[in-house]
């Protein structure tokens, strides 16, 4: 009854964090908890979807059934594995009518897959702990994508922006993110990925471990990146060009920093633009020919572009509008 109340809390999301690894390495080791893990979590993707019963409408009942029971301690504990029987037992009979009903798809089909999104919007810096324990940070204006069998026969995960990731060790469930048609694989490892769809060149920095890129369409494609080395991907050409680097260049954003070295202004604004959610108009297209450096932690957008007008002599005028911050420079 024990590991079904912990099944339970991990598909809600309330088991607490430090038992996650090790209720999802039973499930990995016992095929009768693997199968019961995805059976519930379908179920329990379906109850929510339907919304017929209200959280609060069930918490109310659990409730009204312990004190019918009784009011000792011992009593309480009698009611809470009730409690979690006559979950399952619903589940169990929701799956059953679905069958019977011939809409069973929904659980006997497991290439339906469901998808879960994050998103860090423009201004903002998210971080996210995956079910494996795998920690990510996305930076402004990313979307992190995964399917409701993550963690249990996948790590599979779909970004469209920045993310830093801490990935948790599990050599049998390699973790691959998937940004355009280039993947990254890995076993367990600290690394970036800048993959904006607006952009034609994605990053990969790795700080430890090891990394594996290949392309989806290109079976020949592979590269693997040892720690502290740089790839640059061109989405169009599928050329990779790899590298050493300064690492703090490029995980300082994380903590909220924006590094700049030698940086091309088009970059420079592009970030600035994600970070603070305002809008650049150039009217000299001289100043994507200048590069730019500073190092910025707490600093306004006044103050930085006040620092850019006395470094790079570009002259700036802040338009407040109904949607966004435009800025204009010349």
């Amino acid at each position: 009854m024990q590991k079904m109340e912990d099944i339970s809390k991990l598909v809600t999301g309330n088991l607490e964090p430090e038992k996650r690894k090790e209720v999802l390495s039973e499930i990995h080791r016992e095929p009768e908890q693997k199968e019961f893990f995805r059976k519930i979590k379908v179920s329990w993707a379906f109850m929510s979807s339907s919304r017929r019963m209200p959280e609060y409408q069930v918490e109310k009942s659990y409730q009204e059934l312990q004190s019918r029971i009784c009011a000792s301690r011992s009593g309480l504990r009698i009611s809470r594995v009730l409690r979690y029987a006559a979950f399952w037992v619903l589940l169990v009979g929701i799956s059953g009518l679905m069958y019977y009903m011939g809409k069973s798809s929904l659980f006997n089909q497991e290439s339906q897959l469901q998808y879960t999104s994050v998103v860090a919007d423009y201004g903002q810096i998210s971080k996210v702990v995956l079910p494996d324990s795998t920690v990510i940070w996305l930076n402004s204006g990313t979307t992190l994508t995964y399917n409701n069998h993550f963690a249990v026969d996948n790590r599979d995960l779909t970004l469209k922006g920045q993310a830093y990731l801490e990935v948790a060790k599990n050599k049998s469930l390699p973790l691959i993110v998937s940004s355009g048609d280039l993947n990254v694989k890995v076993l367990g490892t600290k690394f970036d990925v800048d993959a904006y769809p607006d952009e034609k060149q994605i990053e990969v920095v790795l700080k430890c471990g090891s990394v594996e890129l290949s392309n989806s369409k290109i079976k020949s494609f592979k590269y693997r990146l040892k720690p502290g080395e740089k790839a640059d991907y061109n989405s169009e050409s599928k050329d990779v060009a790899i590298k050493k680097v300064d690492l703090n260049h490029y995980f300082s954003w994380k903590d909220g920093e924006m590094v700049f070295k030698d940086t091309p202004m088009n970059e420079v604004l592009k970030t600035l633009e994600r970070k603070f959610d305002v809008e650049f108009e150039i009217k000299n297209p001289t100043i994507y020919k200048s590069v730019f450096t500073a190092t910025f932690k707490k600093e306004s957008l006044k103050e930085i572009l006040d620092y850019i007008r006395y470094t790079s002599h570009i002259k700036c005028t802040i338009t407040d509008n109904a949607n966004k911050t435009k800025i204009v420079l010349n």
